[in-house]
C-alpha cells in the first residue's frame, strides 16, 4: 500500500517512482519546465488525498483548523486531491517550478530523487529550532538526510504483522506459531483440513508481492544478514538469503500461501479478510496499514461472531529473533525550496509532527498514521480499540528490527523484487537468478549512491 500519510499506505496506485522512473521524468521537466516561479504568495497550499471523507473530515477540524487558528500569517489551504494521480501532479508541478508548500512522498527513494532536482528545502536548521531532533525517532529522522542534508521528516511508519482469527485456532486446538517447525506444521495440519493456511493475493495491488518478500528477507535470513547486506558487507546471492527466498517459494509451490499461484494473482484483500472471519483461512500476512480495512469483516456488522487479532510475524529459521518488527515508512513530509513561507511551512511540519495525543486521536477516530514520534500508551484514548494502541506499543518498544524493502531498498531493485517475484514462483525464475539479479541491481544503485540511510 504505497501512498501518502493519510490512510492507505503501502497500497499506493501510482507509483512513478519506482525504477528510476521518476528520475527520469523530474530531469526531463526540469530541462524543459518554464512555469511559475515559487508557490502561491497567499496562503500555504497542503495537497493530500484520503481514504475516506471521515478521515479528511477529521484532518481538515484538527490539523488545518486548528493550525490556522494559531498561524493568520499564512493559513493552510487544503486540497484534496486523488490518489491515482496526486505523485504525478505533484512531479509536474515542482519541475515547473511551483507545487504545494509541503511536499507529500511515498518514502526516502522518492525524496531523494525530488532534493537531487533541487526541489527540497534542506531543514537542518528548523530541526534544531524546533526540537525535531529529539522529538522525531533517530532511525526514522535519520531517513530524510540525503548528502549531509535533511530535506524530509517521516509522516507515519508502519511495520508487518500477522492477522488471525482466535476462534479457528480455538477450535482445533492450535496456539499460535513462534518458530518455524510450529507455523510450517500449523499450515500442513490446516492444509490437511481443508483450511487455507495463509490468505494472501495481489489482485487488487501487484506491490503486496514485496510484503512476503520482505518478510522471508528478515524472518528467515535475518536482520543482521540484511543489515549486513544493506550496507555492502554481504550479498543478496549469498546462500542465507537464496535459501530463504527457496523456502518462501515452497510456500507458494505447496498451495499455503493463497491457495496456489494461479489464486494468488486473483484473490482481492476483501475476499482475504472474509476467509479469516469464517474461519476459511488460518492467517493473513499484512501491515499495520490493516488495521484500518479487517474490521467491518468481523462482528455483528458483518452478521458474524467472529473477532480478529494480530501476532507478530514467527521467526521462519532456528537463531531469528522471534518477535521481528520491520521498520517502515508509509510517507514523508518536505517544504518545496521555493516556498514563500518557509518559516510557515516548517511550523506546519511541525505541528503535524507534535502532540502525541492528537495523533493516537488521529489513528483511533479516522484511521490515520501515526508519526514516529515519541508516544506512550497512556497517549492513546482511553476507549481506542486496544488491539490497535497495543501493536503500536509493541511497535515502539521493539529490540530486533527488520528493514522492508520500500523504505530500505533503492527503487530500480525495489521495483524488480515487486515484478521479478511472480517470475518465482511461477517457476520461469529460480531463487539463485533472482537473488543474482537482486544483488546486481543493489551493487549498482549503492555505488551511485541510491540507497536510503539505514537508521543506527
Amino acid at each position: 500500500m504505497t501512498i501518502d500519510h493519510h490512510g492507505l499506505s503501502r497500497r499506493r496506485v501510482l507509483r512513478l517512482g519506482a525504477g528510476g522512473a521518476m528520475a527520469a521524468f523530474l530531469a526531463a521537466c526540469a530541462a524543459g519546465g518554464n512555469g511559475p516561479s515559487g508557490t502561491s504568495s497567499g496562503n500555504l497550499e497542503y495537497w493530500s488525498g484520503f481514504a475516506s471523507k471521515d478521515a479528511e473530515n477529521w484532518f481538515r477540524a484538527n490539523i488545518v483548523d486548528a493550525f490556522n487558528a494559531t498561524r493568520p500569517k499564512a493559513p493552510v489551504t487544503l486540497s484534496v486531491k486523488q490518489f491515482d494521480t496526486m505523485d504525478r501532479l505533484v512531479q509536474t508541478a515542482l519541475a515547473a517550478g511551483a507545487g504545494p508548500d509541503i511536499v507529500l512522498a511515498s518514502g526516502p527513494a522518492q525524496v531523494r530523487a525530488y532534493a537531487d532536482a533541487g526541489y527540497l528545502a534542506p531543514l537542518d536548521d528548523f530541526a534544531a529550532k524546533l526540537g525535531w531532533n529529539d522529538r522525531v525517532l533517530p532511525w526514522a529522522l535519520k531517513t530524510g538526510v540525503i548528502s549531509g542534508k535533511l530535506y524530509a521528516l517521516p509522516s507515519n511508519y508502519e511495520s508487518l504483522l500477522c492477522f488471525y482469527n482466535p476462534a479457528t485456532l480455538a477450535q482445533h486446538g492450535w496456539t499460535y506459531p513462534k518458530t518455524r517447525a510450529e507455523f510450517e506444521a500449523l499450515c500442513a495440519e490446516a492444509a490437511g483440513k481443508s483450511i487455507l493456511p495463509v490468505a494472501a493475493g495481489n489482485a487488487d495491488y501487484q506491490g503486496a508481492n514485496e510484503w512476503h518478500v520482505s518478510i522471508i528477507l528478515n524472518h528467515a535470513a535475518g536482520p543482521e544478514a540484511m543489515r549486513q547486506a544493506l550496507t555492502g558487507k554481504a550479498k543478496f546471492t549469498d546462500a542465507v538469503f537464496v535459501d530463504a527466498v527457496t523456502q518462501l517459494k515452497g510456500y507458494f509451490t505447496k498451495g499455503w500461501y493463497g491457495g496456489g499461484v494461479d489464486r494468488y494473482f486473483t484473490n482481492t484483500f476483501s475476499s482475504q479478510y472474509q476467509q479469516l472471519a469464517a474461519g476459511k483461512a488460518l492467517f493473513n500476512f499484512t501491515g499495520t496499514w490493516g488495521l484500518g480495512e479487517i474490521t467491518p469483516f468481523f462482528g455483528k456488522e458483518a452478521g458474524n461472531s467472529s473477532e480478529w487479532a494480530w501476532g507478530a510475524i514467527p521467526s521462519l529459521r532456528d537463531g531469528v529473533p522471534q518477535e521481528i518488527w520491520e521498520l517502515s515508512l508509509g510517507g514523508t513530509f518536505s517544504v518545496n525550496a521555493r516556498s514563500k513561507h518557509l518559516d510557515e511551512a516548517a511550523a506546519l511540519v511541525d505541528f503535524l509532527l507534535s502532540d502525541p495525543k492528537r495523533q493516537a486521536a488521529g489513528l483511533s477516530a479516522a484511521g490515520l498514521g501515526l508519526a514516529p514520534i515519541k508516544i506512550s500508551q497512556a497517549d492513546f484514548p482511553a476507549d481506542m480499540d486496544k488491539r490497535t494502541s497495543t501493536l503500536f506499543a509493541a511497535i515502539a518498544a521493539a529490540t530486533d528490527v527488520g528493514y522492508t524493502t520500500w523504505t530500505f531498498f533503492p527503487p530500480k531493485t525495489d521495483t524488480y523484487i515487486i515484478q521479478s517475484w511472480e517470475k518465482v514462483i511461477t517457476g520461469a525464475l529460480s531463487p539463485q537468478d533472482y537473488c543474482k539479479e537482486i544483488d546486481s541491481l543493489f551493487t549498482s544503485e549503492l555505488t551511485a549512491g541510491a540507497v536510503p540511510p539505514l537508521p543506527q
